[in-house]
């Protein structure tokens, strides 16, 4: 059934409310942690050495370790991006759930501590270009001989997290009971592919690229690039609603600087948009570069969470792929957040996500307590 939220109570957004935490730990919350994975083997054939992959965990692995949770965030983000779902009482709740929390291999907001990029790496464009699957591997390793969690309760992730939960259900069948793809799947729409084409002819011809080998981030040049992605998170009624003042934008502006527009390494980002564009679930080696048949190879319950509204993984694609995987169904939840809804941009679309990402994980905890 479509959910259809009230258009009185979705304007009372506070804009700043609508950013999750970006980069600062707030007190109380967990520490960063490092994976040392040595060297990390690419589809494509080239080797990533001394391999490193930064992380944070919420809540506690249980003695018989089937309570825990890997939580994957959208493009171009972090760790932090769903932390307003997590903890005690929350949709991942922190008292039932141990939730894994890591940066994505060539995550883009991350410094010299963090997850390995062709950045901090210090090789700069010799660093070799990987893809989804590759990013998906580098995690399943993460859990599987770092932290030695032989199966996950469930996956989940939102945006291209979502892209990525798919994908760990096509490559890993066995890895998790469910998983829970959120605004996200295994298919762009046809937009958001040119999206990506134009990303990246931004950066090339901006002003202090010099061909990837600069020693001083060129900052406007992945602004410039990422603010092609920005207008389309939301629908058009929630800008029109929202940023309908030039003060109005201002702040918005300020606040999502700070938070993703102005705090990307332009390098990084370069790497991770070939990345989105390079192996999807539906040339998974294996199926014929058949995504119905790669999406009918998943073994894991499977629950989508889409807006009618989205931009980037558009409705029709969600609900086909829900068809094509056996154990699978798809609640649209609608709003005018669109992509957002993953993010707080709607205090109802965020109340519907969390209860149905607490309902589906009540769902998988019993279905495992009963077959054991």
């Amino acid at each position: 059934m479509r959910t259809t939220l009230a258009a009185c109570a979705v304007w009372t957004v506070v804009l700043a409310a609508s950013i999750p935490s970006a980069h600062a730990h707030w007190p109380g919350q967990p520490p960063h942690q490092m994976a040392q994975l040595s060297e990390l083997q690419l589809e494509g054939g080239g080797i990533i050495h001394n391999f490193r992959m930064s992380y944070v965990t919420h809540g506690k692995l249980n003695a018989a370790k089937d309570n825990a949770i890997l939580f994957q965030h959208g493009f171009a983000g972090n760790h932090h991006q769903f932390d307003h779902m997590i903890g005690p009482g929350r949709p991942l709740d922190t008292d039932k759930y141990f939730i894994i929390c890591p940066d994505a291999l060539g995550a883009t907001q991350t410094d010299f501590e963090h997850t390995t990029s062709p950045t901090n790496s210090g090789l700069k464009m010799k660093f070799p270009f990987y893809n989804g699957r590759d990013m998906v591997g580098a995690q399943y390793r993460l859990v599987t001989e770092f932290l030695r969690i032989p199966r996950l309760l469930a996956v989940t992730g939102f945006s291209s997290g979502g892209d990525h939960s798919v994908q760990f259900a096509v490559s890993y069948p066995q890895f998790m009971d469910g998983i829970i793809p959120i605004v996200g799947g295994a298919l762009w729409g046809t937009q958001a592919r040119f999206r990506g084409r134009l990303g990246l002819s931004i950066i090339e011809s901006c002003q202090g690229w010099s061909g990837g080998n600069y020693d001083v981030n060129p900052n406007q040049c992945a602004a410039n690039a990422v603010s092609v992605w920005v207008r389309d998170f939301y629908s058009q009624e929630w800008w029109n609603q929202n940023l309908d003042t030039p003060e109005a934008y201002t702040k918005w502006r300020n606040t999502w600087g700070d938070y993703f527009i102005d705090v990307q390494d332009t390098r990084d980002l370069y790497y991770r948009i070939v990345a989105n564009a390079r192996g999807r679930v539906g040339d998974t080696p294996g199926f014929d570069e058949d995504l119905n048949k790669a999406l009918g190879s998943i073994k894991a319950k499977t629950l989508f969470l889409y807006s009618p509204r989205d931009e980037f993984y558009l409705p029709m694609h969600v609900e086909a792929q829900a068809k094509a995987i056996p154990q699978a169904r798809a609640l649209p939840i609608d709003s005018p957040g669109g992509h957002w809804i993953c993010c707080n941009a709607d205090p109802q679309a965020t109340r519907i996500l969390g209860e149905s990402i607490r309902g589906f994980l009540e769902e998988l905890s019993t279905q495992r307590r009963k077959s054991k």
